[in-house]
């Protein structure tokens, strides 16, 4: 019975104000459909019911207990809890129901689910922002039911959660009378007539106990959940056959929702020769190899969104046996294991731990998220318990123990919550790593099928695997040339010799990162008189303590004191010049969403549909208000108009406006009638769209979708404040090469070096053109024709499109009188959704800040956008500026 109090909350609004992702939308509008489809009470006729259910979920074929229970099957990290949350929303707001009881299977997911359903001020409370809600359900767990009588609860709804071992035993103490109820508290439950089961981990309840206990509480319906929908029966697994909804861990990797599974193997190697414990260091070692990768690409991608907290992984190892844990344990922290640098970064899990060590031990491993825990390799002995949700497992080492398919995911699955709650967009942040070096032909087998977690590019060989290093972008003042050694030599007095050259070498590079360091993080973004004291102290202490150059520097002490302060000044006066200053823009009026859409040729390779014989037709028309008429043994399409009842089922999708791409819908719709019409007359097309309007027009809309994008219309932005220094960024790379030495291999793990007129004097570039481009700015700026140049940090601009998605353009750079935004695209993207989007927020950039500027005596922005293939070594920079400026929009 709907509350009407509550009839706003419809499973859109729900799934809107939860912010649900797909899958758990989707599951909520099934339960929704399960539920308004049948008649919902304690007598109903089940198997009329089942046959309802699966007309509406075809793969349920049959409950599998004395109630009706619908298993929703989603993979590890897709968010089960929150959708839990969601079904007892709706279930309240829409049916009248009251009463949830929630079976966990053991401590560790009872405790988070109790957490999860009952504090709000836990990140993680699924009813948050639900007003239907604003006072919190009552959750009654533990042994507060011996208190009082359920009624007596002050809260509409009540949410039991319990341990199944509370009750699967029929002397437990809820089975036992008690004097508040005048009956057991599990009898009390059981009495109730809209008591919903939602079963977490759903799978630890299919043996003959458990279930008995759960039928003998004759719930009104049961709610399944669990990314593993296979029972053991007698030995084997065996499916759910109550299964209404699935969404696998390949689909849930494909769409976004966890990190992406990469399996490194080594090739070419008979692991038949091998024994058990040479195969086990080689694992162990590439392991560790994937450890320090993942730890070192963390560290960088934080360093470089100064809004993201670091991230500290660690490494999961898997042993058969506790025998071959303590050996795995020993092997790790000796010196032949990475020289003992983990010897105390490393606890042992299993059950023969005992005492002291196993209590610090597991505290260490529930505190493995935390950036203080020292722990960076956990090893353990089976399958860690369900309910252990850590986002920072970025590498997996089985030893002995992946043999199946299934096992292979399991493991996997401990690894694929996103730490930052969604894809970066860096594939190594975004990773986690499962060593199976002896299952490397299972592994490229598995990858060629639809529904397996690796994909075929997702096979890391672990020998062609090269060593990442790692810098931080220095300013390319050139404070080593001659001329400023000889400047050095002859300001301070002192004689000419190697060791002093070296002493004004390293002197130089000190002063700069310090200056750069003050510029940066203080409040006033440049550096004080007193800061300059301090800079030049601290260089002073750090050179006097140098062993090697430590005696020549002491000599000197007096004069290179005086000139470390002088050079401090000079270096603070060219790193301003130095940089580009950047607008900062803040948004103060966000306007409206306008949905646009990019022109283009329907593919109609999709479109296959045929004719169907007249008596089919009659019986299948999917909207009797349709005009056809039926005479005789045929149908008269005279008045049918198949462009207009295609057009009508476009139109009521949301992001479609008719009156701003109504010459692309018709575009379209052309295309597919005259497709039709050409393989079957007019007479079959129209046959065509009248049985298949609502597949047809869905085809359409796909592809539509596939060249959409969202503007803010009327957005209104102004300059609140410019930086007047630049962010330096973090690299990690493979090699290093001169800005103009030749390359091969992949350009995106190259460190280019000697840049002379850019801010920066290294970059890194994501293709080749970007390098020209590159090539081409220090060219000019020798010329004089371009003063500066920036490869921009991930940060350096809040500009922002589609909803929020960051804009990163790929160059800056300054000219005499202008400052350009410049985006290098290959022809192939340049009609691309985002790269539309991104060129038009771009141009609004340059447009609001170029304004800005006339009346702060700025220079003027504007916006660049080059097809790559216009990229020559004999280009120059005033000819792309002539052939592909932007023009600003009004």
């Amino acid at each position: 019975m709907s509350n009407f109090e509550f009839s706003q909350y419809t499973t859109d609004y729900i799934s809107g104000v939860m912010s649900l992702r797909k899958p758990q939308k989707d599951s909520l509008k099934l339960l929704e459909k399960i539920v308004n489809g049948i008649t919902l009470n304690k007598s109903m006729d089940l198997e009329a019911v089942l046959q309802t259910v699966h007309t509406i979920a075809p793969i349920c074929t049959d409950f599998e207990r004395d109630f009706m229970s619908l298993t929703f099957a989603l993979a590890t990290g897709v968010g089960k809890t929150r959708l839990m949350g969601a079904f007892i929303a709706y279930l309240y707001t829409q049916h009248g129901i009251k009463n949830f009881f929630i079976v966990a299977p053991g401590t560790t997911v009872y405790d988070k689910l109790k957490r999860d359903l009952s504090d709000p001020s836990n990140h993680k409370y699924v009813f948050k922002g639900l007003g239907c809600f604003s006072k919190a359900p009552k959750v009654i767990a533990d042994d507060e039911y011996r208190d009082r009588q359920i009624s007596m609860y002050d809260s509409d709804v009540h949410i039991f959660v319990f341990n199944i071992d509370k009750f699967n035993k029929e002397d437990s103490q809820m089975k036992k009378i008690n004097e508040n109820l005048g009956d057991s508290f599990y009898q009390a439950l059981a009495n109730l007539p809209d008591l919903v089961l939602i079963m977490d981990e759903s799978h630890h309840y299919r043996a003959e106990q458990g279930s008995k206990a759960l039928n003998q509480l004759r719930p009104l319906m049961g709610l399944e959940l669990t990314a593993t929908p296979l029972a053991n029966v007698n030995g084997k697994q065996e499916p759910f056959k109550n299964v209404v909804f699935e969404y696998p861990l390949s689909k849930a990797i494909e769409d976004g929702y966890t990190r992406t599974p990469f399996a490194v193997t080594r090739s070419d190697i008979d692991f038949y020769n091998f024994g058990d414990e040479q195969l086990d260091k080689m694992m162990l070692l590439d392991g560790i190899s994937c450890h320090e990768r993942a730890k070192n690409h963390l560290k960088v991608y934080a360093d470089n969104h100064k809004d993201k907290k670091v991230v500290k992984p660690f490494m999961l190892v898997v042993c058969n046996n506790t025998d071959h844990a303590n050996w795995v344990e020993k092997y790790i922290k000796s010196k032949e294991f990475k020289n003992g640098d983990y010897t105390n970064k490393t606890i042992t899990i299993h059950s023969k731990k005992s005492g002291a060590e196993s209590d610090f031990n597991t505290k260490l491993l529930l505190e493995v998220e935390s950036a203080d825990n020292p722990v960076e390799i956990v090893i353990h002995v089976n399958k860690l318990k369900e309910g252990w949700d850590v986002n920072n497992l970025y590498t997996i080492v089985p030893l002995r123990t992946a043999a199946s398919k299934i096992l292979r995911e399991q493991m996997v699955g401990r690894g694929l919550r996103l730490p930052y709650g969604e894809r970066t967009g860096d594939k190594e942040v975004d990773a986690v790593m499962l060593t199976a070096h002896d299952k490397f032909e299972d592994i490229l087998k598995e990858a060629q099928k639809g529904d397996s977690i690796f994909k075929a590019g997702n096979v890391i060989k672990a020998e062609e695997m090269e060593p990442e290093f790692t810098v931080c972008t220095q300013l390319s003042l050139d404070m080593g040339k001659d001329d400023e050694l000889k400047q050095a030599y002859e300001r301070t007095g002192i004689s000419k010799c190697d060791n002093m050259d070296f002493v004004f070498k390293k002197a130089n590079e000190m002063i700069s990162e310090q200056v750069f360091e003050y510029i940066s993080n203080t409040s006033t973004h440049i550096v004080t008189k007193e800061q300059r004291t301090e800079i030049t102290q601290k260089i002073v202490s750090q050179l006097s303590d140098d062993k090697d150059l430590g005696d020549v520097f002491k000599q000197n002490k007096c004069p290179l004191t005086a000139w470390l302060l002088e050079k401090t000044e000079t270096t603070h006066r060219a790193a301003l010049n130095k940089f580009i200053p950047i607008p900062r823009i803040k948004v103060t009026d966000a306007g409206v969403e306008e949905y646009c859409f990019v022109d283009f040729d329907i593919n109609l390779t999709q479109f296959t549909h045929v004719p169907i014989s007249n008596d089919l037709l009659i019986q299948n028309l999917e909207d009797m208000s349709d005009r056809e008429r039926v005479k005789g043994s045929h149908i008269d399409f005279d008045g049918y108009s198949p462009t207009h009842v295609i057009l009508q089922q476009l139109r009521m999708k949301p992001e479609i406006d008719y009156e701003k791409c109504s010459q692309l819908l018709y575009k379209l719709i052309t295309q597919v009638c005259n497709h039709y019409k050409a393989l079957y007359s007019e007479n079959g097309m129209k046959n065509v769209v009248m049985m298949n309007k609502r597949d047809i027009a869905n085809n359409i809309y796909t592809q539509m979708m596939q060249h959409f994008y969202c503007e803010n219309g009327f957005l209104k932005e102004e300059v609140i404040s410019t930086r007047n220094y630049n962010l330096r960024q973090t690299y990690t790379f493979t090699e290093r090469k001169n800005l103009y030495e030749s390359y091969s291999g992949n350009i995106r793990t190259i460190l280019f070096e000697g840049i002379k007129y850019g801010v920066f004097n290294t970059a890194k570039f994501d293709s080749n053109p970007e390098l020209l481009l590159a090539r081409i700015l220090e060219r000019d700026a020798s010329t004089g024709d371009v003063i500066n140049w920036l490869r921009p940090a991930k940060q350096e601009f809040n500009i922002t499109y589609n909803h929020g998605h960051q804009y990163e353009p790929d160059f800056v750079v300054e000219t005499e009188d202008t400052i350009y935004l410049v985006e290098v695209k290959g022809e192939d993207k340049i009609n691309d959704p985002n790269v539309i989007a991104k060129k038009n927020r771009g141009i609004k950039y340059c447009n609001i800040v170029s304004e800005w500027g006339k009346a702060n005596n700025y220079k003027k922005w504007q916006y660049l956008f080059i097809p790559s293939m216009q990229l020559h070594e004999n280009t120059s920079f005033k000819q792309l500026e002539k052939l592909f400026v932007e023009l600003n929009l009004s």
